[in-house]
């Protein structure tokens, strides 16, 4: 990865820790910002509104292309009404059922991946990789796989993905920053 210059300023986030260098790239291009009182919640868990939001910032909050909105529970005036409108046009997602995105539920690492391959262009790819508890024929195996062989991610362990834990913030600035930085 690129180095990272500046200082996110997060009082919760040593320069020792692991995802130092993705908070501060994400911080320095207003993909996320922190909580408030000096704090970025490294372990908070991510909504899938938050998930395709940082995304779509990491993208420069690209227009959708028309004013449709396929689900009904992304309302007008919430600050994810624009990403999500454009990450369903754009095939990144097609939702949790017909006509609903569930944007408040947790993210799980699966989704995510799946999102950041859609989002890549759904590369070509085998279902073939290292971890345990990733199976073939699983909707993210493919996803997973891409993730892995680009080093977007490393698992939770050698051997271990963890598809249905929730995403954490700061899995997810690492995830944007190994894709995007």
């Amino acid at each position: 990865q690129p180095a990272v210059s500046g200082s996110h300023g997060f009082t919760d986030v040593p320069a020792s820790q692991w995802y130092n260098n993705a908070v501060t790239w994400g911080t320095a291009n207003k993909v996320m910002s922190g909580y408030g009182g000096g704090k970025f919640g490294p372990d908070q868990t991510c909504t899938r509104a938050q998930v395709v939001t940082f995304l779509w910032k990491t993208l420069a909050s690209p227009a959708p292309s028309s004013n449709a909105n396929p689900f009904f529970d992304v309302k007008p005036g919430t600050y994810y009404y624009d990403a999500i409108r454009w990450a369903a046009e754009q095939g990144i997602t097609s939702g949790t059922a017909p006509n609903q995105f569930s944007p408040d539920k947790p993210c799980t690492r699966a989704e995510v991946l799946t999102f950041l391959w859609h989002a890549y262009g759904s590369p070509k790819e085998s279902a073939n990789n290292q971890y345990y508890d990733v199976a073939a024929n699983s909707y993210y195996a493919v996803p997973v796989t891409w993730a892995s062989k680009n080093k977007i991610t490393t698992g939770t362990s050698a051997n271990i993905f963890s598809p249905d834990d929730f995403c954490s913030r700061c899995q997810m600035v690492t995830f944007l920053y190994h894709l995007y930085a």
